[in-house]
């Protein structure tokens, strides 16, 4: 998947050099579902110079079985998507391509996959950002919202758009691979049902849950 994480930085961002792109976050979950460990989801988030401003860049590689899942998202400051990619791929075959960007408010999107294609375009609202249902390290762009927070929500590969609530859980103690971990815990409730996210106090996801796919997310 080396390549594929390689276009995707090439056509979210114009080549800036190294020096200016700075991390804000970057690492690697260990997925379970229903407690059994099912795969890996790498990540990074990251700032870096645009044509008009500092972008954020977030990229990943999703690895489940023989299944990959390749995002790529460049955002505004703010979250606010400017285009979206997702290539997935099972047993190394490319079984879905999706691509969206945004262009004055309204979102276009277009999906590729063994059984047809079909494009969509809709307006995204002020504040929107873009989280996928199978992605976890988007997550960050809703919670950083804070608690009390209603983000409108464009989940790509379905197309629409929803709003989520923050809320505060209380703080919590995790220990992880012997390490201890201070963390604020955040429920994330829309239509889609309740995600969980355990936020460090340096911003970082340290776990999560989406009962929804029955998938927790520890962080490495």
């Amino acid at each position: 998947m080396r390549w594929t994480a390689i276009a995707l930085a090439a056509s979210l961002v114009a080549a800036p050099a190294h020096r200016q792109v700075a991390a804000i976050d970057e690492g690697s979950f260990t997925l379970y579902r229903d407690g059994e460990r099912v795969g890996r989801e790498d990540f990074s988030i990251r700032s870096a110079p645009g044509s008009s401003g500092r972008v954020l860049v977030a990229q990943a590689t999703i690895a489940s079985g023989m299944r990959r899942i390749a995002p790529g998202l460049n955002a505004d400051t703010a979250g606010f998507p400017a285009r979206y990619q997702c290539e997935i791929r099972d047993s190394g075959r490319v079984v879905e391509t999706y691509s969206g960007q945004t262009a004055r408010e309204r979102f276009a999107s277009r999906l590729l996959r063994a059984d047809g294609e079909s494009a969509r375009e809709f307006r995204l609202p002020t504040g929107t950002v873009a989280v996928d249902d199978d992605v976890v390290h988007q997550l960050w762009f809703i919670v950083r919202r804070g608690a009390g927070a209603t983000v409108p929500v464009v989940v790509p590969r379905r197309n629409v758009v929803e709003r989520v609530t923050v809320e505060a859980a209380g703080t919590e103690r995790l220990s992880i691979d012997l390490r201890l971990y201070e963390t604020t815990r955040y429920r994330l409730r829309g239509p889609g049902g309740e995600r969980q996210v355990w936020l460090a106090a340096d911003g970082r996801i340290i776990k999560a849950t989406l009962p929804a796919l029955h998938l927790t997310a520890i962080r490495d």
